[in-house]
């Protein structure tokens, strides 16, 4: 259920990491339950699966960055397949470079909705380490072509290979991975927006430097799952932590300070995993009952019927005042409701004409429809249900009343207006 996305320019040996965090998880699952069967107290009652969702393939190689639109198509091919496997026994790690800060913001969002962690691991390789990595992989293919084109290599020769090419042909043949074009790699490198701690987005934040062995699995398996693992370590007093660690451990406090409980005195395999609760952005409006919705439509279709009805029987407003049960304001009972709707005797007689359903008139139905459309579009997500997380639900036998006020609140607020003028 976790998700991991992982960050950094091309060529930073991402995939390695992530490959790499893949295995250091299922290692260390493995210490866990180890543990528990010899009798330590841990939370991690199953396991987890872990997913390594990759953003390129054959239908989506590296140069999708060349245009804007086959660059979104294949991040929503990304997006897709990561949510596809977003389940509460999967930790989900998103192979790929993920440098645009709104797609991270984005996969939080949705981590959130999910309502489990998420947190970005920086794989921070120099950017003349990354050119050089691509420079690699270039001659890579380079040498694939001309063995596949022996005849083309007896009469030309690469004048661009290093004399330590063959020292370095045996570390070329263990990677696989797509070279970029020199242009799209430059570019990608400019156009690189690096995380940061002062985005909630981009936090729990871990670095993983180029020459580190490994990543810091351990406190990114506490940051996302709130337990710790039964190999780590406690720090001693006269250690100088690093970097990376330095920014891990600010993280796990972060995330252990908002969670609903203590970490049980820092034993290993207890959780302290934050309760993630998801918010009004992040949540997924239930769908609106079709029955609701009719009933709605029909119940405010007969209110404004029955306005109709009335000024064709009183179509003058003195006529209307006349008959009325109220000496203050015009009522018109409304069938199945229990709240008349009252227009103000000021409100009907001030307006250019005394006919209430002609031009100019209070009750006019171009008027009275745009109302109604109006309540429509304000109180749709309150028929039938609760509005989000919260309540404030709105029953069909209420529709009618609730509508009735509305119209009321509408024509008396002319009051205001009238007065001051």
């Amino acid at each position: 259920m976790p998700l991991v996305v992982l960050t950094g320019y091309p060529c930073s040996g991402l995939t390695h990491r992530a490959n790499q965090l893949a295995s250091l998880f299922e290692k260390h699952q493995d210490e866990v339950f180890a543990a528990a069967e010899a009798g330590a107290q841990v939370s991690l009652k199953s396991r987890y699966k872990v997913h390594v969702v990759a953003s390129h393939d054959s239908s989506h190689p590296r140069t999708v960055y060349d245009h804007a639109r086959t660059e979104k198509e294949a991040r929503g091919v990304a997006y897709a397949r990561a949510k596809r496997v977003l389940k509460r026994d999967s930790i989900v790690i998103l192979d790929g470079m993920n440098y645009i800060k709104g797609w991270r913001y984005q996969l939080w969002c949705e981590a959130k909705a999910a309502q489990t962690t998420c947190c970005v691991v920086h794989v921070g390789t120099p950017v003349d380490q990354c050119v050089a990595n691509n420079n690699a992989r270039l001659r890579r293919d380079a040498r694939k072509e001309t063995d596949q084109n022996p005849t083309d290599s007896q009469t030309s020769k690469p004048q661009d290979t290093p004399a330590h090419d063959s020292a370095e042909s045996t570390e070329d043949t263990e990677d696989t991975e797509e070279a970029y074009p020199p242009e799209l790699l430059n570019n990608l490198i400019f156009r690189y927006e690096e995380p940061s701690t002062h985005s909630r987005w981009d936090k729990p934040l871990f670095t993983v430097p180029w020459d580190d062995p490994e990543p810091p699995v351990a406190d990114i398996f506490a940051a996302l799952t709130g337990v710790v693992l039964p190999s780590t370590e406690a720090p001693t007093e006269t250690a100088i932590p690093s970097l990376t660690d330095s920014l891990a451990s600010t993280t796990i406090s972060d995330v252990a300070s908002t969670a609903t409980g203590t970490r049980g005195g820092g034993r290993s395999g207890l959780s302290a995993r934050a309760r993630i609760v998801p918010h009004q952005a992040t949540v997924q409006a239930a769908a609106t009952d079709s029955n609701a919705m009719y009933a709605m439509e029909k119940r405010t279709s007969a209110v404004v019927t029955a306005i109709r009805n009335f000024t064709q029987t009183y179509p003058s407003a003195e006529v209307a005042l006349a008959q009325s049960s109220r000496a203050d304001a015009i009522a018109i009972d409304v069938p199945e409701t229990t709240v008349p709707i009252l227009v103000p005797s000021h409100v009907a007689l001030g307006g250019t004409t005394e006919e209430l359903a002609a031009a100019g008139g209070v009750l006019t139905l171009p008027r009275l429809q745009r109302l109604r459309r109006q309540w429509i579009g304000l109180n749709r997500s309150y028929i039938g249900r609760g509005h989000g997380g919260g309540g404030g639900t709105l029953a069909a036998d209420q529709i009618g009343d609730a509508f009735v006020r509305f119209l009321n609140a509408e024509f008396s607020g002319e009051v205001a207006e009238t007065a001051e003028e």
